[in-house]
This record gives structure tokens, sequence and C-alpha cells, in this order.
């Protein structure tokens, strides 16, 4: 007789629903809150708008309008659903992996008959489930409430807007979940993880800022605005990114200002859908590191031990790096390198020895000494080579062969019908030469300048703010603001002021900043008016009295077009855009206190950027309507077509008087003298 002992095979299991159950119903208000929200912000905010609608509009196809205009508006809610993915993702996972950072939880926990992969699995679908329940519960109702109020050949469009809202506000809470979880797995205390998740989501963002900041702090022309590393910081901060992701557009498309096509659109729905990926590659980095984490690490705030070192340098550089700055900036010492780079220090120290006494969870930690003196001697290297400019930033200047274009925007002297250039897209060879002559001319001033650029008294300033493109893709910023320059250097070779003269008296660049073109091709020419008159006496006021604006509204429209001429004309051969670099006595003699500006209605798609210049306007910008936009003019003695043009059109000389910045001499005829730039400036003003 045979006998045969048949055994059953063991199986792996990844999931254990029980526990899941018990999970759930354990932190069922943090579920619930969260659907609860949702419940509110859309389908009883849908309903809300339902039945005010009705009662309201009584005309059937106002009321479908409306009411499929409102359920259009669901995925507008994306951007606030970032901030809620952010917020809930943390608390899901405080609550799916709160049992390790207590010592009996964890040991009861770890002692359930599951594998690690199946406890892991079991805790982080538990958590998701917290967010994407509810998200699916709540586009059901909203879905039952458009089948029941909208038409039927609006369901459509309704319901994929809702589906949008539905993946998306799913793809970001997957993965701001999943980075959650991430971040718990490297530490045992329940404080420090909501820390720890809110410091990664923005710390590069933040570092990077700082060290632009230390850098305008050390580095004369750096810029201090930003962040340095550009797209790579931003795909760092998925806060900010995915904020700008989930932005939702109305995309139209037109011809002659009528819309052809309108449709809806998310603005990135790819970088929403990488941030997706990265969670679940997020979720897979947590369950490697789970599965080799020890559980006597509960409690402590680095639970790996490989962590520890890059969390306690970490601390000390972000703590000289942001609280040194401050320090510097609080005590007024910014401008001083010395004074900066004892502060830094001093807080690169007191940061080395509190996340040292974190991590040994005690005040006895001077025996720690020899490892902060190694760190405080790395930064203070590095703020020896900010100091003496090791690295060449302040003295780094393209070649001309190397620049594909340059943005220009500098204060370049009188009349102050314009504040200074606004260029944009600079690719004339001489032009480049020129911006590059000046740069390198304040460059080898700075020394005389003063890096804080307040170092000594000039007769007069300018700035200079100035962005090259590169051949290669890169960009390289500087900008000096309040640089001196000096009556008696208009003729030293090389200097700031004589280069500064030379840039301003560019005839080309002057036309980038008119660009008349860009106004005639676009635009329609509404009205002009004078600032700053005399009225001459008359029966009404027989003294005469000064006038800040005078209309031109007794001319033709096509007056108006031979006015536009005039000053086309008197610019083309050089009797309008003359700059001074100094208000002296030549500026003063030579320009009239008389702005001349033109109002234009342009087309809201394309809108008048810097330097004249036409942008495409945002997709969202209504097709059809317009804005206005101005282009001034300071008047000049020599414009002698302009000039005429008022004398014919518009009573100068009979009804009123164009006035010299020298106060004894009033004009109403032609005299010599010489001329001024004209500039355009935007008003957004939207117009019907």
């Amino acid at each position: 007789m045979k006998w045969e002992v048949r055994t059953m095979g063991s199986a792996t299991s990844c999931f254990n629903s029980t526990l899941y159950r018990k999970t759930m119903t354990r932190f069922w208000p943090l579920w619930a809150l969260y659907g609860v929200i949702w419940a509110f912000l859309i389908p009883l905010n849908l309903l809300n708008q339902f039945f005010w609608l009705q009662e309201r509009y009584q005309g059937e196809l106002d009321l479908q309008s409306m009411l499929t205009s409102a359920a259009l508006d669901i995925p507008y809610l994306l951007t606030m659903g970032v901030a809620l993915s952010l917020v809930f993702g943390a608390l899901a996972a405080m609550a799916s992996f709160g049992y390790l950072y207590n010592n009996r939880s964890a040991a009861m926990m770890h002692a359930l008959p599951l594998r690690r992969e199946a406890l892991f699995t079991t805790q982080y679908l538990a958590g998701l489930s917290c967010l994407l329940l509810p998200h699916l519960a709540v586009a059901l109702v909203t879905a039952a409430a458009e089948l029941a109020f909208l038409p039927m050949e609006c369901w459509g469009e309704a319901l994929a807007a809702l589906a949008v809202w539905l993946l998306v506000q799913s793809g970001t809470a997957l993965f701001f979940f999943s980075f959650a979880a991430f971040c718990a797995m490297f530490t045992g205390h329940i404080l420090a993880l909501p820390a720890f998740y809110v410091i990664l989501n923005f710390l590069v963002m933040v570092i990077s800022t700082l060290l632009a900041e230390l850098m305008n702090r050390f580095f004369y022309g750096f810029p201090g605005r930003g962040w340095v590393g550009g797209r790579l910081v931003e795909w760092c901060t998925p806060v900010y990114l995915l904020s700008q992701a989930c932005n939702w557009n109305v995309v139209q498309t037109g011809e002659s200002g009528v819309a052809v096509t309108r449709e809806w659109g998310l603005a990135s729905p790819s970088t929403v859908a990488i941030y997706a990926v990265a969670g679940l590659v997020f979720a897979l980095l947590a369950l490697l590191v789970y599965r080799h984490r020890h559980v006597e690490s509960a409690g402590d705030v680095v639970s790996i031990p490989l962590v520890r070192p890059i969390f306690k340098y970490g601390v000390s550089f972000c703590a000289g790096l942001c609280f040194g700055t401050f320090t510097s900036t609080f005590l007024g010492w910014q401008a001083d390198a010395v004074f900066l780079t004892a502060c830094v220090l001093f807080w690169t120290v007191a940061g080395y020895f509190t996340a040292e006494m974190l991590l040994k969870k005690s005040f006895r930690v001077l025996n720690a000494w020899k490892g902060c003196a190694a760190v405080a001697a790395a930064m203070a290297l590095l703020c020896a080579a900010c100091v003496y400019d090791l690295f060449g930033v302040e003295s780094r200047i393209p070649d001309a062969g190397q620049v594909a274009s340059i943005n220009l925007s500098a204060d370049m002297g009188y009349p102050m019908d314009i504040s200074g250039f606004h260029l944009s897209q600079i690719t004339e060879p001489g032009q480049i030469q020129q911006v590059l002559d000046l740069h390198q001319a304040i460059i080898n001033e700075r020394d005389r300048n003063g890096a804080d650029n307040y170092s000594i008294y000039g007769d007069d300033y300018i700035f200079f703010y100035v962005t090259y493109t590169l051949k290669d893709g890169s960009t390289l910023s500087r900008e000096y603001s309040s640089v001196p320059i000096f009556l008696d250097e208009l003729d030293k070779e090389g200097s700031v002021t004589q280069l500064a003269d030379q840039l301003i008296q560019n005839r080309g660049l002057i036309s980038m900043v008119y660009n008349f073109a860009s106004f005639e091709e676009q635009g329609r020419l509404v009205e002009a008016y004078l600032t700053d008159v005399r009225m001459l006496p008359n029966s009404l006021s027989p003294e005469g009295e000064d006038r800040s604006t005078l209309y031109l509204d007794g001319a033709a429209g096509e007056d108006l077009e031979g006015l536009w001429e005039a000053v086309k004309a008197d610019f083309a051969d050089g009797s309008i855009g003359v700059r001074y670099l100094f208000s002296d006595e030549e500026r003063l003699r030579n320009t009239y206190r008389t702005d001349l500006r033109f109002q234009w209605e342009l087309p809201l798609e394309e809108q008048l950027g810097r330097g004249g210049q036409y942008a495409p306007a945002a997709e969202s910008s209504p097709v059809g309507q317009t804005y206005s936009s101005s282009l001034s003019i300071t008047l000049t003695p020599n414009a002698s077509r302009t000039l005429e043009w008022l004398r014919t059109f518009s009573g100068l000389g009979s009804q009123y008087e164009l006035v010299l910045h020298d106060e004894e001499t009033a004009v109403g005829s032609v005299s010599t003298g010489d001329t001024s730039v004209a500039a355009p400036y935007q008003e957004a003003v939207l117009a019907d």
C-alpha cells in the first residue's frame, strides 16, 4: 500500500484585505473630510448654481448656456486641487504609516504574518484610497447632476470637462501621496514627516533663490531676483510647476476679430502625466527603503543611517545660507563681504550643532566639533572664492560671435517721455558690439562704482540690465543699477559715459524703441493730444493759462493721420529722436516741455511688447477685444513738419503756445534747436 501526503502550495500575498479595511475604517474622518470639501466645491456648488440660474433666467437658451458654462468651469478648481493634494497627501501618509513612529505599534505590525511587501502595499493602497475614492464619488454625483439638469447635446462636453478634473486631480494626488510615503520611510518621528515633506517640496527653489541672493551680494551685477537653475529648478518644485500645468484655459483662434474655434484645454497635460509617473516611481523607491528599514528606528528623526550625514551637512549648509543672508540684511551688513561671510559661518556652525542634537536626541554635542570645523572651513572657502571671484562670475562677458540676440533694458538719458530702452531681440552685429563694449566698461569701472552702486556721486546715473541669448541656447543676465556717469567724461575714450552716449545716439536702436510700423500694421489711430501747453489770452481767459492736456479733437480723422505722417517724416530726417545723456543746458534749450501723445487701439490677440515689438497674447484672451496703447513724443523746435501741422489744424501760435524748459521763452513758431526721442508704452485697458 502506498501512502501519499498531499500538501497545499504556499502563495505569496502582496495585499491583505482585512488590514486594508481596518485602516480605512480607523481613519474614516480623513477621507470623509476630504470628500466633503470636494462635495462642497463641485456637486453642491454646481447644484446651487443650477437652482439659482433657473430662478434668474427665464429664457431656455440663456439658461442652457449658463448651466453648460458652469459645468465647464469645474476644471478651474484644479489649481486649488494642487494645494489640497499637497496637504491631504501628507495627512494620508501620516495616517497610513503612522505605526512606524511608535516602538510598540511598529513591533506589533511587523509581528503580523505578513511580508513587508504585503504590509507596505496594503498601507500604501489604503492611504491612496483616502484620496482617490472621494474623487470617484464626487465625480459620480456630479455626473448624475449634469445628466439631470443639462440638455442632452451638452452632455459630452460637460462630462469631458468632469473627466479631465477626475484624471488630473487623481494624478496630482497620486504624486503627492507617493512622495509623502517616500519621505515617511526616512524618519521615525511623526512630526518630522510633514517637516521633511514640506521642506523637500520647496527645497530646490528656496536654495536656488538664496544662492542667487548670496551671489548678488558677492558678485557685482549678478541678478538677485528669481533663482539660478532655470527650468530644472521648476521641475524640482512640483507645487509650482503643477500649479502652472493645471491652469484651465479657453484656447481660441480667430480671423479678423471673429472667433472661429473655442476649446477648453489644460495648460500642460504632459506635465501632469510626468508627475503621475514620478509618483509611481516614488512608491517603488519607498518600498525598497521600507524593506531595509529597521523597526528599532521608531522615534529617530532620521531612520536611515546612510542619510544621517546628508541631513546633518544639509541642515548646516541651508542654515548658513538662509539665516546668514537674513542676519546680514537685518544688520545692514549685506554690502560688506567680511561681515556677510561672518554671518554665514556663524549660522553654518549653529545649523551643524542643531542637526547633531536632533540626531543624537541630546544637548551634549560639543564633542562633534571636528565635523563642525570641517563644514565651517568648506563654507569659508566657498565664501572666499566668491569674494575674490575665483570663478570669473563678475568679469564674464560673452564674445560677440557667441551672442545670438540681446534683451536690453537701460536708462538712457533725457527727455523723460520714456524711462529707458526696453528692447528685445537685438541681433544686428554693430548694436551687439556696442552693448558689449558698454558692459565691459561698467565692469572695468566696478572698483570706482562699488559693488553697492552707491559709493560715489556722479553727475547722473543710469541703469543697465542685459540678457544675452547665446547660440548654444544658454543665457547670461547681468543687472547694474545706479551706475554713475560724469559730464567731463563724455569725450573720454572707453569710459562708461562715452559709450552710453554712443549707444543712445544709435538710430537703429531709437527706431526699435519707436517702432512705428507695429502700430500701423495692427492698430487704429484713435486720438492725439498735447501735454503741458500754455493757452494764449482770449476773451474767456484774458491772462492765459497753463493746461496739462489739450486734446486735438478739432481735427478730422484724416488730419490725425497727417500728423502721424509728419512725425514719422521728422523722425526720418533726425528732427525727432535725439537723446541727451544729461539734463544740461543744451538739452533744456532744445526740447519743449510739451509731449505729443498718440492713442492707438490694438487687437488683444497681439499685445505690443517692450521696444514696440508685438508678442502673442495669452491663450485665454478673448477674440475680438482690443486694448489701448500710447506713443508719447517730446516735441522739439526742429520738428518742422509736426509744428506746421499743429499751426494749420490745432491753433498753435493763435490759441496756445509750446514752452521750452527755459520758462522765459514760449514758442509758437519755428526756431533753431534739437529734438527728442519718442517711445511707446502700454496701458493695458480693455476696450469693447
